[in-house]
């Protein structure tokens, strides 16, 4: 008799099947890691913005206005810096413009909703007290990100579970 190498047919269908029963398990798992990374990574880009907007308006002694590119409570689709330059609200300085967040997170404010604004004062203090939530709409990585623009103007963040 012959002496058998490799796997029969029926071990290699058994080795496959608990191979995709593995899989299946770990990837609803991975995707939870890899969003709450994301909401880790993508935290700090808004935090640095903050931090450049205050930066600027006392460098120039000028209010700073930092904006949603939509124009609505939604922050997630990018943000903008501007200088305002004079009592027209139209006269603004652009500085720089924030791209949409990657992976598509929730980023509101219930503040700053496009009619009420978020400004600097030439003295780094914030016009108005506010706050924004940043998470993802299924709460996939099971952490909610919560900003509070304080008088100072700095932001005060904290983590939250999903509710």
């Amino acid at each position: 008799m012959k002496k058998q190498i490799g796997m029969t047919l029926i071990e290699l269908m058994v080795a496959i099947t608990l191979l995709v029963i593995l899989v299946s398990v770990a990837v609803p798992s991975m995707k939870s890691f890899l969003d709450n990374k994301n909401l880790s990574v993508v935290g700090p880009i808004f935090e640095k913005s903050m931090q450049l907007a205050r930066s600027e308006t006392i460098q120039r002694s000028r209010v700073i206005r930092v904006s949603p590119t939509t124009g609505t409570s939604d922050w997630s689709q990018g943000w903008r810096i501007e200088a305002v330059n004079g009592p027209n609200p139209a006269d603004l300085e652009l500085i720089r413009v924030f791209d949409a967040l990657p992976g598509n997170p929730i980023f509101t404010s219930d503040t700053f909703n496009g009619a009420t604004l978020l400004e600097f004062l030439p003295n780094g203090q914030a016009s108005t007290l506010g706050s924004f939530t940043l998470r993802f709409a299924d709460c996939s990585g099971g952490k909610t990100f919560n900003y509070d623009l304080l008088v100072s103007g700095v932001l005060k963040r904290s983590v939250s579970s999903c509710p």
